[in-house]
């Protein structure tokens, strides 16, 4: 894609504008970890990847941030948002996945919810039913997973929601629905 060329460019400018000043090894370190993703993108450029690069990007902004960088600094740092704006763009997961995952999301909030009541019942008292049994979350999971998966991205807590077997505790579900923001923007 023309966008990691770009990218290479605006992170040569960067090096350029740090040169060897002590004081910006902060951004110096933050602009490696951005050329590190742009050249894993370099294999394919997916969502995740993109994700990848847009994340040590806020950690270079970071860095500028507390470092007082000089002008040229934030110029290339702004080419470099508008080139991750344009991959993000062109590699979004596809609003109806979204929507599936704010549905499942959803659903774990209020199984997990449950799950925290029902540690509060009177002594003695039945312990109530809880919502989305595991099989209807595991069967919402599934698709999902699979299309995370073709896009690029690792979902280790999802694969332990679907993994045979598994216990659904009050943490794991907090655990997948936290994954999913990060994937899903939250």
């Amino acid at each position: 894609m023309n966008e990691l060329a770009m990218m290479e460019a605006a992170l040569f400018q960067l090096r350029a504008a740090v040169a060897d000043d002590p004081s910006l090894l902060p951004i110096r370190l933050s602009a490696d970890l951005v050329a590190n993703a742009v050249q894993a993108a370099k294999d394919g450029v997916n969502a995740a990847r993109v994700n990848d690069i847009d994340f040590a990007l806020h950690d270079l902004m970071e860095a500028t941030d507390d470092a007082g960088a000089p002008d040229a600094v934030i110029s290339a740092i702004a080419l470099l948002q508008n080139d991750v704006a344009t991959l993000r763009a062109a590699t979004a997961l596809p609003p109806a996945l979204v929507a599936s995952i704010r549905e499942l999301q959803a659903k774990l909030r209020v199984r997990a919810s449950a799950m925290e009541r029902a540690q509060y019942r009177a002594e003695g008292a039945a312990a109530a039913e809880l919502p989305h049994p595991p099989e209807e979350l595991r069967a919402a999971a599934t698709s999902i997973a699979h299309a995370l998966a073709d896009a690029g991205f690792t979902t280790p807590s999802l694969d332990e929601l679907l993994r045979p077997g598994a216990q659904l505790r009050y943490h794991t579900l907090n655990e997948v629905v936290d994954e999913l923001d990060v994937i899903a923007g939250g």
